[in-house]
């Protein structure tokens, strides 16, 4: 089998690869001993898990490049219930260790409708954080009516409540590291703290905790006007000379909390993530194994640390240098969800919620000073058009999402923005999109199958002459090979170059928008037409009633329709593809194997975007009408030309006839010394 042969297979083979293992890859689970150990056990209302309640010291203060974790040993009551709906204003928080300040947690909002991050909020007494967060201009699902859209239970979910069995982790929350454990009497993340609600237009709460060791915290947490970014900003003082100028590293929670926001199993979510300036931005997702240590994600000067899921992100840098400079690491932690088991989920896969934290080594202030620390932490969708000022660094998000083709899935995304604003749908443009790679790539396309064309008229002429030295040397592969390669030269019937360039060209196109569509936020429920409500999700045309997954497929839950027209107008634009020769026996091999390869993407692409379906449709009706209409409008010219020999294959012909002539001289050599020592050997 020739290269131009084998390479489609090789591109079989490697579409099967990458969509086969990005299909069947599932967050490894615990097995054996581990499984039982990280799975919990439910008894009645109360739920015991092996999981987190706490976390181990990861080192010390005086380590520079681990991460110094706070252990869990301060007496915790139940853990907190959820939070009701916005309209609540009170929740059932933790006890405070000494009942000195009264829970408090409400809902507030943040900016005015129709401004750029209008949200809301709710505000927690408990180690004076931000429990929950909701997006006024997103929604959690497409066709909502206007009543719908007003109602905050539909507004997207930016963060949540994690809790634990022990403990609950909120957002902003700080957490004692080791030194401040020897310095502080109470541990900051289990005390409720006093509030203050800032007014408009500095929407937001001042929360304030007096350690009765002489340290004073406060806390501002405010909306930044017109942006999507919160202000935090932590003072600290200090009432006893005692532990002033002490060191003591505490941990501040940037995000918690976070839930998958589209359940891709192309996409694993949230992730964790922390970035050096400048550099690539390291990500972990969620951590299945049951280890609950926290762990390092970064070190050095920090850009910014947080979480994101496929399209909205939580992330905080440090406002200035001072800041900057006492940002030590960042560290990440999966916690344990046992509400999701409780639920009656898998406890095997109940490390669901993400926890990131940036260690922050203060030196306590002189009596009477203080000390300031100023993180901007953005709250809002993986989009440049919603980034701020400052936040150029968040594009290595961006840019890590788009994988390997990212240069690619750029140029595209770029261009079907260009097409969007010109069509006003993002279907359309998916189709124009496709229209005019085909486009472009016609001239090419027309020219190699041209070449391919006349070499089959050509083989069919030299074809008997190959068979006749087939049978003439058939004993002699060698021979056999120079005299067909002498044949080919002679005739000029070597396989045109490039005969496989136009689908090479169209594979980087195919990868980057399968990179694009699979993360750009400007696709998230965009409808299409019919019942397409969604390009970034399967097209879902009427629900199955089955409530399982199969293997490569994944859900069934739903029947999707674009995946089967895609896999059927590819079978058909095999058909009508023009046949090879009868007696080209590996060819007509390959295009059944080929046959093959859109039912085996039918399978794989089952569960993704639509608009990657209507861009393989679109690709396939083109292909179609380019077999059945344009070939007949204007037929390819199979004609036989004459050989045209170029300078390089001249040249190939020489040094291969010299080749074959240093062989023969060498065959004949080697001949004659046998038969002189053959003679020798008779005379003795």
């Amino acid at each position: 089998m020739g290269p131009e042969k084998r390479l489609p297979l090789a591109l079989l083979l490697c579409f099967v690869i990458l969509f086969g293992w990005q299909a069947i890859i599932a967050p490894p689970t615990p097995e054996g001993d581990d499984a039982e150990a990280a799975a919990p056990s439910v008894v009645g209302d109360e739920v015991s898990s092996e999981g987190p309640g706490g976390v181990a010291d990861g080192a010390t203060d005086e380590s520079p490049d681990a991460t110094d974790v706070a252990a869990d040993e301060a007496d915790g009551g139940a853990a907190a219930a959820a939070a009701p709906p916005p309209e609540a204003a009170e929740s059932t928080p933790e006890p405070t260790d000494d009942g000195a300040v009264a829970p408090w947690s409400d809902w507030i909002e943040l900016g005015a409708p129709g401004e750029r991050g209008h949200s809301v909020a709710r505000f927690d007494s408990l180690g004076g954080s931000l429990s929950e967060l909701r997006l006024g201009a997103y929604f959690v699902r497409h066709g909502l009516t206007e009543e719908e859209k007003a109602d905050r239970e539909n507004w997207t979910r930016v963060v949540e409540p994690a809790i634990e069995s022990e403990q609950t982790f909120q957002t902003f929350m700080l957490r004692s590291g080791t030194s401040a454990r020897e310095i502080l009497a109470s541990d900051l993340a289990r005390v409720h703290w006093e509030h203050e609600v800032l007014e408009a237009p500095r929407s937001g709460v001042r929360f304030t905790h007096t350690d009765a060791n002489g340290v004073v915290f406060e806390k501002t947490i405010e909306k930044v006007e017109g942006q999507y970014h919160l202000r935090v900003t932590l003072v600290t003082r200090v009432t006893n000379e005692v532990v002033a100028k002490r060191r003591a590293t505490v941990h501040l929670v940037s995000s918690v909390g976070m839930r998958a926001e589209a359940g891709d199993s192309f996409y694993m979510e949230p992730k964790a993530v922390a970035a050096r300036l400048g550099k690539t931005p390291k990500k972990r997702e969620p951590d299945y194994d049951g280890d609950p240590r926290q762990k390092v994600l970064a070190t050095g000067d920090l850009a910014y640390f947080g979480t994101h899921n496929k399209y909205f992100a939580m992330l905080a840098r440090p406002a200035d240098d001072l800041t900057q400079a006492v940002l030590r690491e960042a560290g990440w932690l999966a916690v344990f969800d046992p509400q999701w088991v409780l639920a009656g989920n898998d406890g095997r896969k109940a490390f669901r919620d993400v926890l990131v934290e940036g260690v922050l080594a203060l030196t306590l202030p002189e009596v009477g000073g203080e000390s300031r620390q100023e993180f901007l932490v953005y709250a809002g969708p993986k989009s440049e058009t919603a980034f701020g000022p400052g936040d150029e660094e968040f594009a290595g998000i961006l840019k890590q999402d788009l994988g390997f083709f990212d240069g690619i899935a750029g140029v595209i995304l770029g261009f079907l923005r260009f097409l969007h604003g010109i069509v006003g749908n993002w279907g359309w443009a998916i189709i124009f999109l496709t229209l005019t790679v085909r486009m472009l790539l016609f001239p090419l396309n027309r020219r190699m199958q041209t070449s391919m064309a006349r070499h089959a008229t050509k083989m069919k002429r030299v074809q008997p002459k190959i068979d006749a030295i087939k049978k003439k040397y058939e004993k002699d592969p060698q021979k056999l090979r120079q005299e067909q390669a002498r044949i080919f030269q002679e005739e000029g019937a070597m396989p045109p170059l490039g005969g496989c360039l136009p689908i090479l060209l169209q594979i980087p196109i195919f990868f980057g928008l399968f990179s694009a569509l699979r993360v750009a936020f400007e696709l998230r429920q965009e409808p299409f037409m019919a019942w397409i409500r969604d390009l970034s999700q399967p097209d879902r045309l009427v629900p199955t009633g089955l409530d399982t997954t199969l293997p490569l497929v994944g859900s069934i839950a739903y029947f999707n329709l674009l995946p089967i027209l895609m896999v059927v107008l590819w079978i058909g634009q095999q058909k009508v593809m023009p046949k090879p020769p009868a007696d080209n026996e590996q060819a007509r091999q390959m295009q059944k194997i080929m046959m093959y390869m859109p039912i085996l993407f039918g399978v794989f692409l089952y569960n993704y975007a639509a608009g990657l379906s209507l861009y393989m449709i679109t690709t396939s009706l083109f292909g179609i009408i380019e077999s059945t209409v344009i070939r007949k409008v204007w037929p390819i010219d199979d004609t036989e030309q004459p050989k045209k020999k170029s300078r390089f294959m001249a040249k190939l012909e020489d040094l291969q006839k010299q080749a074959l002539e240093a062989q023969e001289m060498q065959k004949k050599a080697a001949m004659a010394k046998g038969a002189g020592g053959g003679r020798k050997k008779g005379r003795k």
